[in-house]
């Protein structure tokens, strides 16, 4: 059960949840009055004039599903990017469509090719970098109308949905029919397939989180490209096409190619058995080294985090921070195999000085890892969040050296941890919400990552580039593969209306 950050009630089911950068898991409903009690009376009816396609685009999608003044378009603003701390420091859309089917998004693509329009796509707003917000105005296309799950294909383990549709909805259908995505993010309740697809998500809390991330999973999309075209990109297969693998050229590509309207994405039996055990450890550095004796073993845990848990008072001075390391191990698949690898991964542990934390840590686990993040930080406070992939002998290097990139700057270090699958490194810290705040974070970010691909690692993992990482991008991509990706831009989206401005491609 999650309860809203601001209302206080229970999220039930058939209430569409939301994410807060400032609350956490909350209503969709109180989100939206968030953003709309942000806006200043003398504001509230103001529309962007001289729109002389605004009524083409109303035969499109019909007049109710455009929002034109600035109340109804403040919400979109922002994504989750803890950088926007009102919506002054947001980027306005000239005007918000809500397409009901494919063919409406290939109409707006097509108003918008004819009259030069810059096109944002959007699906739930769950971003960490900006990657769904309007930066050059235009049209900002919200797919969350077109949520149908088309099929699910039990036979051959595959499931069809449109990009709308959200993770843990079509999990449920799923699980209904003996099946199941075996991947689920911390944005669960809320994040959609086709955003999860169009950063490459990770679904860690998964029984099938070996799998690997979205560009594993996807079989086939369809999507729309930047002159209203509508593509699919092969058939529905466990193998790419004969060919040139034109799916991946849509996924992680942060809709810079076109938007995706629909999935097919391989599902799995649901386990014969399920099991899971939390491991507490005096320090982080003893978890890291049963992780790594298991890595070297080739024991791969269904669900599997090293995490180093801080305990922040608050004010914090250094004195007042202390920390411990912890495992999170998960364990799916035929019982006899599920029984034998929990025994020998507890072995592993108990022999390193850990201690089996018990049911209750586990049913605690589960009750919270939706949250996403802690809410209300005392002081005017936010979370920020990196996130990287790296070569998995630099892990703890890195990790401590960021660690001290947070403490120079004066920021409030709240722990992190690791995946071996991908091999995901990720911190978390606070800063102030403000200004001020945010140019501190923005300094340390740079040190963070200048750490991370120094070490070989690139400058994001699950969350895309957006705006937020786009100055870094050279850190990560020497100027030739840069050249590669821009041409391949130009060629497919010569007017550049496709989401401009975004990741490396301007």
């Amino acid at each position: 059960m999650y309860r809203c950050a601001y209302c206080g009630k229970e999220i039930r089911e058939g209430e569409r949840p939301d994410y807060s950068a400032t609350r956490g898991l909350v209503h969709y409903e109180c989100d939206l009055k968030y953003y709309q009690d942000q806006v200043p009376p003398s504001m509230a009816n103001k529309v962007v004039s001289g729109l002389t396609w605004l009524d083409d685009l109303a035969r499109i999608v019909g007049r109710d599903n455009i929002k034109t003044t600035y109340l109804d378009r403040a919400y979109y603003f922002q994504d989750h990017c803890s950088d926007f701390i009102d919506i002054e420091h947001g980027y306005a859309p000239d005007v918000v469509a809500l397409p009901g089917s494919e063919e409406e998004v290939s109409k707006i693509v097509k108003l918008a090719a004819r009259e030069k329009i810059p096109i944002t796509p959007r699906g739930a707003g769950t971003g960490f970098v900006g990657g769904a917000v309007a930066i050059k105005g235009g049209i900002l296309i919200d797919l969350t109308r077109m949520n149908k799950l088309v099929n699910i294909d039990a036979s051959n383990y595959r499931v069809t949905a449109e990009a709308g549709a959200n993770l843990l909805a079509i999990e449920d259908k799923l699980n209904k029919n003996g099946l199941t995505f075996g991947f689920d993010p911390g944005s669960g309740p809320v994040v959609s397939i086709g955003g999860a697809v169009s950063t490459d998500q990770i679904g860690g809390d998964g029984w099938y989180s070996t799998m690997g991330s979205m560009r594993q999973r996807v079989m086939s999309l369809r999507a729309v490209l930047p002159d209203g075209t509508i593509v699919s990109t092969g058939r529905e297969l466990d193998r790419p096409s004969s060919t040139v693998n034109l799916t991946h050229l849509f996924i992680g590509a942060e809709g810079v190619f076109g938007i995706v309207t629909q999935v097919t994405v391989r599902v799995f039996p649901m386990p014969e058995a399920m099991d899971m055990c939390i491991v507490v450890f005096d320090s982080f550095y003893q978890a890291v080294k049963v992780t790594m004796d298991m890595v070297r073993l080739g024991l791969w845990p269904s669900i599997h985090h090293t995490v180093d848990v801080v305990k922040v008072e608050q004010p914090a001075t250094k004195s007042e921070v202390s920390s411990f390391g912890m495992l999170i191990l998960g364990f799916s698949g035929p019982k006899e195999v599920v029984a034998a690898q929990r025994e020998r991964a507890l072995a592993i542990c108990v022999s390193n000085g850990g201690v089996d934390a018990g049911k209750q840590a586990v049913d605690d686990f589960w009750e919270r890892h939706h949250e996403a993040f802690p809410v209300n930080l005392p002081g005017n406070q936010v979370y920020g969040m990196e996130s990287v992939t790296l070569p998995l002998d630099k892990i703890v290097p890195v990790y401590d050296e960021w660690h001290s990139v947070a403490d120079r700057y004066g920021m409030k270090w709240h722990g992190g941890g690791f995946n071996v699958s991908p091999t995901q490194l990720w911190v978390m810290y606070a800063f102030e919400n403000s200004e001020s705040g945010v140019k501190t974070k923005t300094a340390a970010m740079e040190e963070m990552l200048r750490v991370a691909t120094q070490a070989g690692g690139t400058i994001s993992a699950v969350h895309g580039i957006g705006i937020v990482k786009k100055k870094y991008y050279p850190l990560e991509f020497d100027e030739s593969l840069l050249m590669l990706m821009r041409r391949l831009k130009k060629t497919v989206d010569p007017d550049n209306i496709m989401n401009p401005g975004k990741a490396v491609y301007d």
